[in-house]
Order: C-alpha cells, then structure tokens, then sequence
C-alpha cells in the first residue's frame, strides 16, 4: 500500500506535494468531539502524517540517472519539509485552513482518494538521529471543527 497527499491552499494558490518516498505511515479518526452530542457538524477529524526526513541518499555505482532522481528527490523533500514548517507556523492567518487529498493505491489497480477540507496543524515535530541515520517528521492534522462534509471517499 502507498500513499501520496496533495495538501492545497487555496488563499495563496500554493501545493504540497508529499510523495509515496517521503511517507510512512498515515492514521486518521472521526470522533465525537462531546459524548452527548452526536451531530455529525459536532465530530472531530484528526490525522496523523509520519514521513521520511530525506538524507544521507547513496548513489550506487556510476549511474547519472539514479544520483539525479536521488538528487531530485532529497531537495523535493526539503523544500516538503520547509513548506510544513512554514504551515505549522500560519496559526491564526488566512492560509492555516488547508484541503488535503489522500491518495491510496491499494494494489492490483486498486486505488482509494479521500478528501478532507479544512485541515489545519495541530502538531508537527521532527526527530532526528545521527547514530541512527534517519530523520522523521510527525505532522498531526485536525478539521475545522464546525465543518460539514467532513470526508469524501471514493
């Protein structure tokens, strides 16, 4: 199963693109934001994005072809990792309400797209370790919480 996630602001007409290299792992949940009222314009929807901080990419052998594509895709994932901050940062400005696309290949030509509206950070963090070698970033998402049509699958 991969995941990519187009995360769109529509204020200043901007994307991030966040490819199946660069993810992880993706946990989202519908609750009920009060136990005693169970209106769906009362849910909650949270998500939790775990990717890949890009770094240390080997280049095998020779090959120009395979160091451009490593190449393209480190500097895609810092320019993916500068734009989250750079969110996470927009609190209380027009562009903290973003539109995320989820899309899903399940396998054998199988895909599932979901769409949240209205998703703003309500965490984000990075860990990284030089004695491992890896770096991650934890991006956690909430909607809007007076919000209609919360998910669309198809």
């Amino acid at each position: 199963m991969k995941y990519r996630l187009k995360i769109t602001d529509e204020e200043n007409k901007k994307e991030i693109n966040v490819s199946e290299d660069e993810i992880m792992e993706v946990k989202y949940k519908i609750g009920l934001a009060e136990d005693t009222n169970l209106a769906n314009s009362r849910s909650t929807v949270e998500m939790e994005i775990i990717g890949k901080i890009i770094s240390n990419l080997e280049n095998t052998g020779n090959n120009q072809e395979i160091q451009s594509v490593n190449d393209d895709l480190y500097e895609k994932n810092k320019k993916n990792i500068i734009d989250l901050v750079e969110w996470a940062e927009s609190y209380l400005e027009k562009s903290d309400y973003r539109n995320l696309e989820m899309f899903v290949d399940l396998g054998s030509n199988k895909k599932m797209d979901l769409k949240f509206t209205n998703m703003f950070v309500y965490n984000f963090s990075q860990e990284m370790s030089i004695e491992k070698g890896i770096g991650i970033f934890k991006l956690k998402l909430r909607q809007k919480f007076h919000q209609k049509n919360k998910l669309d699958i198809k």
